[in-house]
């Protein structure tokens, strides 16, 4: 009797555990598309790799070349960066990516603790906040630490910066995009923030938007003005 009551308890715990163990992956999970929705746009993908770069202490250049070896956008590369810092490699996760895994599906044969990558996510998303509004505040400063970290947002692109953000998630990102720079031009004094046309264009920016030719326009591992993902705002910068 006392070996049935046991068992029963240990398959309650578990029925407790599974659904709350989705809802950590699951909220993880939108704090990581956010980061891919915000990686769309020229100026929003530099700050994300500054921000990356900074959270996971890993250079720039190379989040760059990490970005190409494996495909992923910027939310799943943070992923890949949380799973080497709880003890996987990178050239471990490339590999298992060509081999057809999902990196979702890697993170949970390595038991990822969720809760902590949903943490972590969610400071990361408030890093980019912060470094967007001083991105916007001196860009000038901004540009130049782009040059020292040899950073170029037109050969930071990979196809999965179009294909894995949902218009939603790109509609919340280009509304954080538009309130940090209104922000920033109020801090500056340029006036009274957006107008109409700045609203409509929303994310064209100073790396120059669709159809720059900076650098070629082309992007390690894809291109940046290639329409291969969801539908995306008029003017929005980066992979369409």
């Amino acid at each position: 009797m006392k070996s049935l009551t046991g068992f029963l308890a240990i398959l309650i715990g578990l029925m407790v555990a599974i659904p709350a163990f989705g809802d950590d992956q699951q909220k993880a999970q939108k704090e990581l598309n956010q980061l891919t929705a915000m990686a769309r746009d020229f100026t929003g993908r530099t700050v994300v790799n500054l921000s990356v770069s900074q959270s996971l202490n890993v250079p720039r250049a190379t989040l760059v070349q990490q970005r190409s070896d494996t495909g992923l956008n910027y939310g799943s590369l943070f992923l890949a960066g949380e799973l080497v810092k709880s003890g996987a490699t990178m050239p471990d996760i490339s590999a298992k990516l060509k081999a057809g895994k999902k990196i979702g599906e890697i993170a949970n044969e390595q038991h990822v603790n969720w809760k902590q990558i949903a943490e972590d996510a969610k400071k990361l998303n408030a890093a980019v906040d912060t470094n967007l509004y001083n991105y916007f505040v001196g860009t000038k400063k901004g540009e130049a630490q782009d040059a020292a970290d040899k950073y170029d947002p037109h050969y930071d692109g990979v196809k999965a910066d179009a294909d894995d953000a949902n218009d939603k998630e790109i509609d919340i990102a280009q509304k954080r995009y538009l309130r940090w720079k209104e922000q920033a031009d109020n801090a500056k004094g340029d006036g009274h923030g957006l107008g109409l046309g700045d609203e409509r264009i929303g994310y064209v920016d100073h790396h120059g938007g669709p159809g720059a030719s900076g650098a070629g326009g082309q992007g390690q591992g894809g291109t940046a003005n290639t329409n291969t993902g969801t539908g995306s705002p008029a003017g929005f910068g980066g992979p369409q």
